[in-house]
């Protein structure tokens, strides 16, 4: 024969928990009033502290976490109070995951971006140094391109110009 499950009774236990926690928070001042739910320094229901609140063994603490049931209760009382609800950890967490990898994807575009850049400016630089290779060479051809047509003038003029050895 199956044993008998423990969920009812947890789920009795936490009601009465949740029923003076939330009773305790309401009593007070509107102006003053705290979360009286255990909580974590960054704001979120501390569900191990709730736990030991009802006397659950550390083995039965997962019921607080993975049965619907148990958890939306402890959420609508944490939630009332100005806590961050269970789960909101992982949600925080895939938050920052995903925020981690648009910075890491970020940071390679602009890696990428910046190893472009320096090798546009390295083609650009050697370029720069064959159109003044180029620009050199014309001026020589020009140059000698006037000297010969300065020899053919004469040549047509009648003038012959020697050369001694």
């Amino acid at each position: 024969m199956p044993r008998p499950s423990v969920i009812p009774n947890v789920k009795a236990n936490l009601e009465q928990y949740l029923e003076r926690m939330e009773a305790a928070f309401l009593a007070m001042p509107e102006e003053q009033r705290t979360p009286t739910l255990p909580s974590t320094p960054d704001g979120k229901v501390n569900v191990r502290a709730v736990a030991q609140a009802i006397d659950l063994k550390q083995t039965q603490e997962k019921y607080l976490y993975e049965r619907q049931e148990l958890t939306s209760l402890i959420n609508l009382v944490a939630e009332g109070q100005g806590l961050m609800p269970i789960g909101s950890r992982l949600l925080v967490d895939a938050a920052d995951k995903a925020l981690k990898d648009r910075m890491v994807r970020t940071a390679q575009s602009a890696k990428a971006s910046a190893q472009a850049a320096v090798e546009a400016q390295s083609a650009t630089a050697e370029l720069l140094e064959k159109l003044r290779d180029v620009v050199i060479e014309n001026e020589s051809l020009k140059a000698e391109n006037t000297r010969l047509k300065a020899q053919l003038d004469v040549i047509h003029s009648g003038m012959m110009v020697g050369v001694i050895d």
